[in-house]
């Protein structure tokens, strides 16, 4: 196996024992909050769309040999406002370089040898949840006792359970990963608690795409707003590999690196306002395509893409079931909903490279 390919199999499954006290891989002071982490960056600043990472990870998960320090400079250098670090059962503190906010998180990581359903031949139980904007303080995690049943269900749901006990918002992470979770597992973990779902895990070997038996990760995320469940989708890039990535290249290795993948969060510069935006949808999703504009009205859904944003782009409405409703092209499109709608819109936004942004959904109100 590969350097690349072992990124997430070097973390043992999940235990909440082995996670212990937080894990400081830098010097730095000990938030009182997660939300409130960095909440002294440029607090005055009203909201506005900020560049986001969901998904990251450094030396402190085992399968990475970047320092956090140095992830953070990394994200800093690529234009980021904010990111959650997410290392595999390890709460991760650093400060942040000048103008980056950085929030602990946690990938909860259950790499197990049996699950039912059981995964397909050739494939395993790769089972794993991030926790956003985690408290550090893990005493609220005594006592909270581990499933006893194999089953997908109730894995996931411990690692929902975790992620409260932790006051962090729970991502359910690369769903076609070894197809680890279809849209009726989903669909349940959503009236659990689930806030997000990863529609674009940007990594190579996430299989976003399906195949000829399994659907897309956006068509699970049809499947799964189909049933009235709300669940946002989230773009991000799971990376791995950052300034020693050409490295990894000339090794004949193909690293994870942070290229494709993140969000863009209409809020304050705040650890309070980002996690608010993101639990309530306030945000949209993207691999290359940048919008200026995401309005709805109630009835109406406007979008549109940044001013630098080169030739006209391909605007597409979907509704239940992943159906396209309507199609517009330019650099901007508005959608009325109609009359007869039932159930939820979104738009999915795609330039002339094939990169695209996703918004999302929206319910609107009896015409």
């Amino acid at each position: 196996m590969s350097g690349a390919m072992a990124r997430r199999w070097l973390a043992p499954a999940l235990a909440l024992a082995a996670c212990g006290p937080p894990q400081e891989t830098a010097p730095g002071p000990a938030a009182p909050a997660a939300a409130e982490a960095g909440a002294s960056v440029d607090e005055a600043a009203g909201p506005g769309w900020l560049k986001g990472q969901l998904h990251l990870h450094s030396n402190a998960s085992g399968d990475s040999d970047t320092p956090p320090s140095r992830v953070a400079r990394w994200y800093a250098d690529q234009g980021y406002d904010f990111i959650v670090f997410t290392d595999h059962d390890r709460i991760t503190e650093v400060p942040g370089p000048e103008g980056l906010l950085v929030f602990p998180g946690v990938e909860l990581t259950q790499n197990l040898e049996r699950c039912e359903p059981p995964p397909e031949p050739g494939l395993h139980c790769l089972l794993h949840v991030n926790g956003l904007f985690v408290d550090t303080n893990t005493a609220a995690l005594a006592g909270l006792a581990g499933p006893a049943s194999t089953d997908r269900l109730e894995l996931y749901a411990h690692a929902l359970r975790v992620t409260e006990a932790l006051g962090g918002l729970p991502m359910l992470n690369h769903p076609n990963f070894h197809h680890a979770a279809d849209a009726d597992l989903i669909s349940a973990l959503a009236e659990r608690g689930l806030v997000m779902i990863e529609v674009a895990n940007e990594a190579w070997d996430s299989n976003n795409e399906g195949d000829a038996t399994h659907p897309s990760t956006e068509a699970l995320w049809d499947a799964v707003l189909s049933t009235g469940a709300r669940v946002w989708g989230v773009a991000t890039d799971d990376a791995h590999h950052y300034y020693d990535a050409m490295q990894l290249r000339e090794r004949g290795e193909r690293p994870h690196t942070g290229d494709r993948g993140w969000v863009m969060v209409r809020a304050e510069r705040s650890g309070a306002s980002i996690r608010e935006a993101l639990r309530r949808g306030d945000f949209y999703s993207s691999n290359g395509v940048e919008l200026s504009e995401v309005a709805f009205d109630g009835r109406t859904l406007r979008v549109s893409v940044a001013e630098a944003a080169e030739g006209e782009h391909h605007f597409v409405l979907i509704g239940d079931g992943g159906k396209v409703l309507d199609e517009r092209r330019g650099r901007e499109a508005s959608f009325s909903a109609p009359a007869d709608l039932r159930g939820y819109l979104r738009v999915r936004v795609e330039d002339r490279r094939g990169d695209r942004a996703w918004t999302q959904p929206v319910w609107p109100s009896p015409g």
